[in-house]
């Protein structure tokens, strides 16, 4: 018997971003996330 293949689950990007979660990052990806909020690519959830 063949062994069963799993399948391979791609996680979506990532595009919404809660203000609690912002506090956990470090400096650099938070001015990332940032930057990318007020370029509107990301959305912020309150």
């Amino acid at each position: 018997m063949a062994a069963k293949k799993k399948e391979v689950y791609i996680m979506p990007r990532k595009i919404y971003w809660h203000l609690y979660s912002l506090q956990n990052l470090n400096s650099e990806k938070f001015i990332k996330v940032v930057n990318k909020v007020l370029r509107k690519e990301y959305m912020l959830i309150k």
